[in-house]
């Protein structure tokens, strides 16, 4: 049987994860070779003592940890719970509860309130690649397209990301942006970088 191994959470942000003690146990958290918490999904037990591990979904890796406290609950509020659970290959710059914090006064919170789930829905939605893109694919693609190179979203316009002493940055429309952290995070239907700004689409 293949055995896959989920990739450590994000250092920037505390593991959570509350493990039921009967059939119903969806994670356990074991430590690699470095010490460094690993948190596993259990998907399904073969025969005692033997379980198939399998990556979380994205919306799974947000919910369970708390540096990403905020979007999960935007994530909610603007009703894609589905859109981070279905199959197929998406890339999400998934902004840090910092990223949030970043923006003006009560901005978050108006953001978060039921009457604004279109706009908040959108912004979530610019920060969605329709493809898998690793920081790898990212960076090739700047440097061949001159220095910076338009990314396509599920919102429908296009974020611009750019390359500076190996950091790739993410601009909005409106030239403002951030710059993603940690990179190349695997989930079951997609890829996840973390960014530290909320890059807004045109309203």
């Amino acid at each position: 049987m293949k055995i896959r191994n989920i990739l450590p959470f994000f250092a920037l942000s505390i593991i959570v994860l509350t493990v039921s003690c009967n059939e119903s146990e969806k994670y356990k958290v074991t430590k690699d070779e470095n010490g460094k918490l690993i948190a596993q999904k259990i998907s399904e037990i073969k025969e005692i003592g033997e379980v198939e591990e399998t990556l979380p979904t994205i919306i799974e890796f947000t919910s369970v940890d708390k540096g990403f406290s905020t979007l999960s609950e935007a994530i909610k509020t603007a009703e894609l719970t589905e859109t981070f659970t279905q199959d197929g290959g998406f890339t999400i710059f998934a902004p840090i509860n910092m990223a949030f914090d970043k923006l003006p006064p009560k901005s978050a919170e108006k953001l978060l309130k039921p009457e604004n789930k279109e706009r908040l829905a959108t912004i979530l939605k610019y920060h969605i690649i329709p493809s898998v893109i690793s920081k790898e694919d990212i960076v090739k693609a700047v440097q061949e397209g001159g220095g910076s190179i338009p990314l396509k979203t599920l919102e429908g316009s296009r974020i611009t990301a750019s390359l500076k002493g190996g950091t790739v940055y993410l601009i909005d429309k409106s030239g403002n942006g951030g710059r993603l952290i940690t990179t190349n995070v695997e989930a079951s239907n997609g890829f996840i970088h973390t960014v530290d700004a909320i890059m807004m689409p045109k309203e």
